[in-house]
């Protein structure tokens, strides 16, 4: 560095600089960026202990709803993620991102494990905020922390594949030692996920951002619309799907065009058959190693957090208590390491197309995959299979009923699609509700 950008040791009262002959800079010569740093190191005791005290007040906020959480483990309602992030909050990011990064780091060692891993920091910044210990892997860790504490909360690697077996354990042939499971493929995005349960499916997100089968979303909320509206309004939301069709999965006719065998002879569940934390079909699986299943293994039931109204209904109408309703789960190792996580419990699996035209089936016999992202964006935001279309506010029915939905403008200038009555009638109306009750008067069918 060169002496000529040192400062001076003698300050103002140099006598070189009073000679007119001194190599050394001065604060008076000093450019504006370096006056602006000064000042904000004079500011940053103050500025920390502000920023310390909203920390703490915001992890009290967290704890106390933890609490509550914990003594009632569902959700009845699912807070508005926009609303719930207070401006002190909001206030307190934006302070650490103006801060020098030498204090990133001291800021950000004060946020609760579910609060970080919203703010999808890069690994190494992550692996140094969560002081791991030498030699620690990023995933092993976090799997051990979220499965002690039981957040709801599932991280994943980025080697990771998903299969699924959706059929009832009884009705299959075979020595039950083993699961009928096909591949769904690509995997997830790497991050940390939060698993929302619907009627027969679920919805899988990353942290920090918004469920599809909410009415919220990164462009506009929708509060007064019923949640179970949601598919008619996750355009406005600032959604896009990107659906594939997989009849070969519907549950009415699971005929797998590739499937495996999963061995369940090394499960140390045996103590366990019959119960919640058995793993049998039907079964989602998110698979974090290859081939974990030749070692030893366990499966363990986790709490939900989030479950939607109409799962939330068939749970009083039909009895159903949470253990019977779909719910995540963690396979571990002998070692205590995370090897999978899984979504099991209820009956069978459905899943329809959230864009598409209603299905007379209700989803058992036609079967889809949707993954989404926020508009604009290339990243994977979440991955979500719908369940049964019953009781779920379809944007082509909406539309006959005449009631209106956000997203109307995007339906209302298409033309119904034709599709055979399933009465066998010469009528190709689309509107099947009216035709089929039509139908079986005309035809007698």
């Amino acid at each position: 560095m060169s002496i000529y950008n040192t400062l001076c040791r003698n300050g103002p009262g140099c006598h070189f600089l009073a000679m007119g002959r001194c190599w050394f800079r001065h604060l008076n010569e000093v450019d504006d960026k370096m006056v602006e740093l000064f000042e904000l190191l004079a500011r940053l005791p103050e500025r920390i202990d502000r920023l310390q005290g909203i920390i703490s007040k915001h992890q009290k906020e967290k704890e106390k709803q933890r609490r509550l959480i914990l003594n009632k483990p569902v959700h009845q309602e699912l807070k508005c993620t926009h609303e719930s992030i207070s401006n002190d909050v909001t206030d307190l990011l934006s302070n650490v991102s103006q801060l020098p990064p030498e204090l990133h780091l001291a800021i950000l060692h004060h946020f609760d494990l579910e609060t970080v891993l919203g703010l999808d920091l890069p690994y190494n910044l992550l692996h140094k905020v969560l002081q791991l210990p030498r030699g620690e892997k990023l995933g092993s860790w976090l799997g051990r922390q979220l499965l002690e504490q039981d957040l709801g909360i599932l991280y994943v690697p980025g080697e990771n594949t998903m299969f699924l077996a959706n059929y009832h354990q009884e009705d299959e042939d075979g020595d039950g030692l083993s699961l009928k499971v096909s591949d769904l493929s690509p995997g997830l995005t790497p991050g940390a996920y939060k698993v929302r349960i619907l009627q027969n499916g679920f919805d899988l997100v990353r942290v920090g951002c918004d469920f599809l089968s909410t009415q919220c979303g990164p462009v506009k909320c929708f509060h007064t619309a019923k949640t179970e509206h949601w598919a008619s309004s996750f355009m406005c939301r600032g959604f896009s799907l990107q659906t594939e069709t997989r009849t070969d999965l519907a549950p009415g006719n699971w005929e797998p065009k590739h499937s495996w065998h999963l061995p369940l002879g090394q499960s140390q569940g045996d103590r366990l058959r019959g119960s919640v934390d058995e793993l049998k079909a039907p079964v989602f699986v998110i698979s974090l190693q290859e081939e974990w299943w030749t070692r030893q293994w366990s499966h363990r039931r986790g709490r939900n957090y989030s479950v939607d109204s109409v799962a939330q209904g068939q749970e009083v109408n039909d009895g159903a208590s949470e253990e019977e309703l779909l719910g995540l789960g963690v396979v571990t190792n002998m070692q205590g390491e995370v090897v999978a996580y899984t979504i099991s419990g209820g009956p069978v699996f459905a899943a329809y197309d959230p864009a598409d035209n209603p299905h007379s089936d209700e989803g058992w016999y036609n079967f889809s995959v949707s993954r989404y992202q926020y508009t604009g964006q290339i990243e994977q935001a979440g991955l979500i299979i719908t369940g049964s279309q019953n009781d779920y506010g379809m944007p082509w029915l909406l539309e006959e009923e005449g009631i209106e939905f956000p997203d109307q403008e995007h339906y209302t200038a298409k033309q119904y699609l034709p599709t055979s009555c399933a009465t066998g009638c010469p009528n190709t109306w689309n509107r099947f509700h009216q035709c089929t009750a039509f139908c079986r008067q005309r035809w007698g069918n």
